[in-house]
């Protein structure tokens, strides 16, 4: 049995837009729900789409507006009942700078998308899932490993260097966004996955997008990883992963 329906949240670009493309091409039966926040800027995936055959539909959704994904929910709802895989790829990285002096306006802005983001897809498209009778369905949560507090230390040191700051880590604010996604991802999985959705968290690398300047790969590599990740993902396994598949310390 092949995936049938997959929605990515936060398909506009970079990442997003590039895992479209890897269920297209992977999974050439399959429909694809792709999200944007503004659908009018959203050209890329808009020439995407309208190569797809129909196998793309573009969904109007603002991530951290629980009407939004309401309102997304009852258009998909449309055409199917089901999806075997829900992506949460939308993310933001504000509040750059030493945490003690840039105030808390970036920390609720990380949190809101990040975070509360992730926690409105849960819940409006968990039934989604659970009306799938795909095998190896699973919700997908873009985590980082900038959200392990086992690494944090040695993080901190290299994001000093990486980052030419002295004493602070600039981009705190975010670190903690993703760290408190790996919570909710954990709480989820255990109501989840006991009625077949394990919660994955996948850390796409460090990728060179609009987001990261810095990155050391591109989106095609992270795209392919990601979706080889979740593809290869069992439920028996560490639901924390990185695009390579390998487990990430918590």
């Amino acid at each position: 049995m092949s995936v049938s329906n997959v929605l990515v949240i936060g398909a506009s670009r970079g990442i997003g837009l590039q895992i479209v493309a890897e269920y297209l091409t992977k999974y050439p039966s399959a429909k694809i729900y792709a999200t944007a926040r503004d659908v009018s800027k959203a050209t890329e995936l808009a020439k995407l789409a309208s190569s797809s055959n129909g196998r793309v539909t573009i969904v109007s959704l603002i991530a951290d507006d629980m009407k939004s994904n309401e309102a997304a929910a009852d258009e998909i709802k449309k055409t199917t009942g089901a999806l075997d895989h829900v992506i949460y790829n939308a993310g933001v990285l504000g509040g750059w700078g030493n945490l003690l002096e840039i105030g808390i306006e970036g920390l609720k802005t990380n949190m809101e998308t990040n975070v509360y983001g992730a926690y409105y897809a849960a819940v409006v498209f968990s039934p989604f899932l659970l009306a799938s009778t795909y095998s190896k369905k699973s919700l997908v949560l873009m985590s980082s490993t900038f959200g392990s507090l086992a690494l944090a230390t040695e993080q901190f040191k290299t994001h000093e260097v990486l980052f030419g700051s002295t004493g602070a880590d600039p981009c705190a604010q975010y670190n903690i966004s993703k760290t408190a996604l790996n919570r909710l991802g954990k709480e989820l999985d255990g109501v989840l996955n006991p009625k077949g959705v394990p919660v994955i968290l996948v850390h796409p690398g460090l990728v060179k997008t609009d987001m990261n300047p810095v990155g050391n790969i591109d989106v095609i590599e992270s795209a392919n990883g990601v979706f080889k990740a979740i593809d290869a993902f069992s439920p028996s396994e560490k639901n924390f992963v990185s695009y390579t598949g390998e487990a990430i310390p918590w």
